[in-house]
């Protein structure tokens, strides 16, 4: 104990800068209060955002708030980002419940999530780390999309999420608690306190989820796996001079994942591996071969360590400093064969932010990051001898951005990176396996208020990254192993316009977004299944509306519609089947004591030939011939959520609610088992709609 103050003191002395409080483009919005908000305190780095003095972009963002989450009853990011605009959490495997976060039809690896600014989060992290991120402590979320949305992410060649904790302005308790049917149970806790200076601000957080297995067609394997997770959060931040701030965050995060079998304590028989088979070789009849043989447990930890520190010289120039690291660790049993691997990135920013003038805003700044990943298998490793996907990588930059504000309607951001970055995948030692390369990357941003109620945005930009493993593609567990012979860095260019319209009473966005990518990393799955850059290039193209109307002072309308197209081939290089075309239609009430919502999600029909699902087979036979083909074409389907509180006093509000309200799953058409046309192996992956059934939950907020 003696330690941990000046342990926890060398960390509070790094800072970073947070994002200047976004454009909320999103049109849904709220009643406004009946009571008038308590005073808050606002510290020294508050003042200099709300002054625009350490603004990072101006891009078009759509903001998760807290309130919406809470809504939403999501407890984790993938939750709360699932059907907003342009993003999917899209599941790729439905026994170890893998999910890819994408944004504007572009593959997971594409996703940056920063937290507070700060790239946090890997490749290897987007497989199983997005179920371990909760949301207890998190006041909001911004979603932009587009290559180069963040100064800080050019690695972001979809986009961006940036995941903004709570800091405190004033002392409270938040308490949530909830259970439901599956098993479903939820606990939140979240504590601030300010002192009687008002210059030290901490936020305490604790969560813990639980959603049982589903297995709708009552195979015996389930379609959808446990899962749980744990969060333990601390923020501080303090002033620690009127021009200096420090801030802290520490995070510990846990998520256990056991998928397969529907028998409690299969564990314990993990060894029973060998046969996988079903009742007459049909994938949607009882499954009667070796419970291990279908057996995937994952559990995943992570550490977060985060200092800030803003320093302000002058009322027109400030400097920030930040320094991260983050420590994930997997240890995995994968139907037969264990894996682990341990994840480490240490990331630094150091910046300058000078008012240049009146309508200048101008910031330097250098950052680097680190990121290895050693992994260890007995089974993989030890005894088949195949490949390690073990790798190093380190980048260093160098970064301009100029803020001009001509005059007050229009902003224009213009910004330019240079990098060098290096790749080294350990276990591959084919000529040109190694990266090594510097990276020019401009971007603008240009938002125009066009009238009172009209305003365009427009986001020109370019990103990059190194496809960094072959866990990205195929967990690096092959049973015939693999091949790293990635060449060339991946490029995306980008441009996003959006139209918006507010007249307080209705809001409407009309976005359409062009990327286009070069270089892509994909397997080909030759003799040894291999991760090489595609020679061309693939042009993405979107659109989507977003509509609310305040119908009356209770009730909030609103919806959104969009569409992606897919360049002819590029589906065929996807992990699963993308969403081409989806509607989305809520109400909201809020009145009195009451409030309510109804949200139905639209998912449009797609021809599954174009994903390469067309080799897939319910029925092997004791010959090996398959038969039965799956689905071609994926059918339309709709799926509701609803939720009602009612505040039963200023302190205590209950709830219920229920998912999928009209418990359709895809395993009730189709489950996502099948055997492989051309390996005559059985897989988990023919995924094209819900896993999960209907939901039911009730709890209990209370906040003081």
């Amino acid at each position: 104990m003696k330690l941990l103050k000046p342990i926890l003191f060398f960390f509070s002395i790094f800072a970073t800068a947070v994002l200047a409080d976004p454009d909320h483009s999103a049109p849904v919005t709220s009643v406004p209060p009946k009571e008038l908000a308590p005073i808050e305190v606002e510290d020294m780095r508050d003042r200099l955002e709300r002054a625009g003095r350490v603004s990072d972009t101006i891009v078009k963002t759509e903001v998760v708030s807290a309130k919406k989450m809470e809504r939403k009853q999501a407890k984790t990011l993938t939750e709360a980002v699932q059907n907003e605009p342009g993003v999917d959490a899209a599941v790729g495997c439905s026994i170890c419940g893998m999910k890819r976060i994408q944004i504007n039809g572009l593959r997971g690896e594409y996703t940056t999530v920063l937290v507070d600014g700060i790239p946090m989060h890997s490749t290897v992290s987007s497989y199983y780390g997005m179920d371990a991120l909760t949301t207890a402590g998190v006041a909001r979320i911004e979603v932009a999309r587009g290559a180069g949305a963040s100064l800080l992410a050019p690695g972001a060649l979809a986009g961006t999420i940036n995941v903004i904790s709570e800091k405190a302005t004033k002392d409270g308790v938040y308490l949530d608690v909830a259970g439901g049917n599956k098993s479903y149970r939820s606990f939140s806790l979240v504590g601030t306190a300010v002192d009687e200076t008002g210059k030290r601000r901490t936020t305490l957080s604790a969560q813990h989820n639980m959603q049982g297995q589903w297995d709708s067609d009552g195979n015996g394997v389930n379609e959808a796996p446990k899962l749980g997770n744990y969060s333990l959060s601390a923020r501080i931040s303090q002033d620690i001079s009127t021009a200096d701030n420090v801030d802290l965050r520490l995070v510990a995060q846990r998520s256990d994942v056991f998928g397969g079998p529907m028998v409690d304590g299969v564990f314990l028989n993990a060894l029973d591996v060998g046969t996988e088979g079903f009742e007459n070789g049909d994938v949607r009849q009882p499954y009667n071969g070796n419970k291990g043989s279908t057996l995937e447990t994952i559990q995943t930890e992570r550490l977060e360590a985060t200092g800030k520190w803003t320093r302000e010289w002058n009322n027109k120039f400030n400097t920030v400093f930040s320094l991260s690291g983050v420590r994930q660790t997997q240890d995995s049993f994968y139907e037969g064969g264990d894996y682990l691997n341990g994840n480490t990135t240490i990331y630094s920013d150091l910046r300058a932010n000078i008012v240049g003038s009146e309508t200048h805003l101008v910031t330097y700044g250098v950052d680097a990051r680190s990121e290895t990943l050693r992994a260890h298998s007995h089974q993989f490793f030890d005894i088949d001898g195949l490949p390690k996907d073990d790798f190093d990588f380190l980048s260093a930059g160098a970064y301009f951005q100029d803020v001009w504000t001509p005059f007050p309607a229009l902003e224009i951001s213009t910004a330019i990176r240079l990098d060098h970055l290096s790749v080294n995948w350990r276990a591959q030692t084919a000529v040109g396996n190694e990266i090594s390369k510097y990276v020019l990357v401009p971007r603008i941003h240009v938002k125009w208020n066009h009238a009172e109620a009209w305003t365009s945005r427009l986001a020109v930009g370019q990103g990059y990254r190194a496809p960094l493993t072959f866990f990205e593609s195929e967990h690096g567990i092959l049973d015939s192993g693999f091949r790293v012979n990635v060449t060339d860095i991946e490029r995306s260019d980008s441009v996003v316009y959006s139209l918006s319209f507010d007249n307080r009473r209705l809001t409407s966005t009309l976005s359409a977004g062009w990327t286009q990518l070069h270089k892509m990393a994909y397997v080909d799955f030759g003799t040894v299944p291999e991760l090489i850059n595609h020679p061309g290039s693939f042009s993405l193209f979107s659109t989507d509306a977003v509509v609310g109307y305040q119908l009356t002072s209770a009730f909030l309308l609103g919806g959104s519609y969009e569409r992606f197209w897919y360049p002819e081939g590029y589906q065929k290089l996807l992990p699963f089947a993308a969403i081409e075309d989806r509607l989305r239609i809520l109400v909201d009430y809020e009145a009195g004591d009451w409030t309510w919502n109804v949200t139905a999600n639209i998912v449009g029909p797609r021809d599954l030939r174009k994903y390469n699902y067309e080799n897939r087979y319910n029925i092997k036979d004791g010959n090996g011939d398959l038969s039965a083909h799956k689905l071609l074409d994926a059918p339309a389907f709709v799926t509701f959520d609803a939720k009602i509180n009612y505040q039963v006093d200023k302190a205590i509000t209950v709830y219920a609610g229920v998912k999928n309200l009209l418990d359709y799953t895809q395993a009730k058409r189709e489950n996502p088992l099948y055997w492989d046309g051309t390996t005559k192996e059985y897989d988990v992956i023919h995924v094209w709609g819900p896993l999960r059934g209907r939901e039911v939950y009730a709890g209990l907020i209370a906040k003081f």
